[in-house]
């Protein structure tokens, strides 16, 4: 990954403190409001079949949209990243948010933050029906952090354990939603 941005990642501290704890203590006055003034909060997205495995997704909330594709061996194009991509980055995304959310908070500063993640998984529950489950196994995450100042270890270790527990997109990982799927079948 390239470094576009030279100045430091904290420098944005002081105002995500502030918003932070303003969102904190929203949170704490009334934990059933709905977002944004409380957590409760829903993701609502929509996907369409564009064909050769391509599916056009959408926020039904912000409007935005993108592509998935499904990698070339299987059948796809493989010209966008794939749906488990899009998961796995979220997860990552989140991840990477979290950790700042925590680190201004704790005015805890760092430089650059780079996060990667492997996931394993057994694929064959995706077209065998007595196959294993094909959902992620195992998901490494390695985090470099630099700093330009002597590093306080025992403070971004704590920041770490704080985003490994409280992220939605790790949480979602590890454990995962209950999954209710219904369908309308339609003549076209």
């Amino acid at each position: 990954m390239s470094e576009t941005n030279l100045e430091s990642i904290s420098v944005c501290f002081p105002e995500l403190k502030k918003i932070t704890l303003a969102r904190e203590a929203r949170y704490i006055e009334d934990p059933d409001a709905a977002a944004p003034k409380g957590p409760q909060s829903t993701v609502e997205v929509a996907v369409k079949s564009v064909g050769d495995l391509n599916e056009l997704a959408s926020s039904l909330k912000s409007g935005r949209s993108w592509v998935i594709s499904e990698p070339s061996h299987v059948g796809g194009l493989a010209d966008a990243p794939t749906p488990l991509e899009y998961l796995l980055s979220g997860a990552l995304g989140c991840f990477a948010a979290v950790f700042a959310f925590y680190a201004a908070k704790w005015d805890v500063k760092y430089d650059t933050f780079e996060a990667t993640a492997v996931a394993e998984m057994d694929v064959r529950g995706h077209m065998m029906e007595d196959a294993p489950p094909s959902g992620f196994r195992q998901v490494t995450i390695d985090v470099d952090i630099g700093v330009s100042e002597q590093p306080d270890q025992e403070a971004l270790d704590r920041v770490l354990q704080a985003t490994m527990k409280g992220c939605p997109g790790i949480s979602t990982l590890r454990e995962p939603a209950n999954l209710a799927a219904n369908m309308t079948v339609r003549s076209t």
